[in-house]
């Protein structure tokens, strides 16, 4: 009884390690790829970036970033990338659009972008990039 008894409690300390993964351990995990300033740099100076989430944001080359949210609404702010590749916004004209860096991992299995935010948690899918500001933002 006292065997059965350890196995099941090591049997729910494995569930909850496993349920405690983050997003971003999941990544790395599957061989994905943190991209640094270089690669983020490439990615999106100069592009329009749309997420899963249906928002979709030009970056120009001065670090403002403008374009509509999922619900039609247009935000601008400031953005740059740390020496790290960290993606930073700031100084949104929204109250909703808080300050935040994120990870910009490159998902090998599904060939997407996926920006991670500091809990280790994905944010933003980008499914699609577009050379310059077609929507004219």
């Amino acid at each position: 009884m006292r065997k059965l008894i350890v196995l099941f409690a090591a049997s729910v300390l494995a569930l909850t390690v496993t349920a405690c993964k983050t997003d971003e351990s999941a990544l790395r995990d599957s061989s994905s790829t943190l991209l640094g300033a270089r690669e983020v740099k490439e990615i999106l100076v100069g592009n329009t970036v749309t997420a899963a989430n249906g928002d979709t944001y030009y970056f120009d080359r001065g670090g403002v970033v403008i374009g509509k949210g999922s619900y039609g609404e247009k935000n601008k702010g400031n953005w740059n990338i740390t020496q790290e590749g960290q993606l930073c916004f700031s100084n949104w004209n929204a109250n909703f659009a808080p300050s935040a860096c994120y990870k910009v991992f490159f998902d090998n299995v599904s060939q997407q972008r996926k920006l991670v935010d500091g809990n280790g948690d994905v944010k933003y899918t980008v499914i699609n990039i577009v050379t310059g500001n077609p929507n004219n933002f």
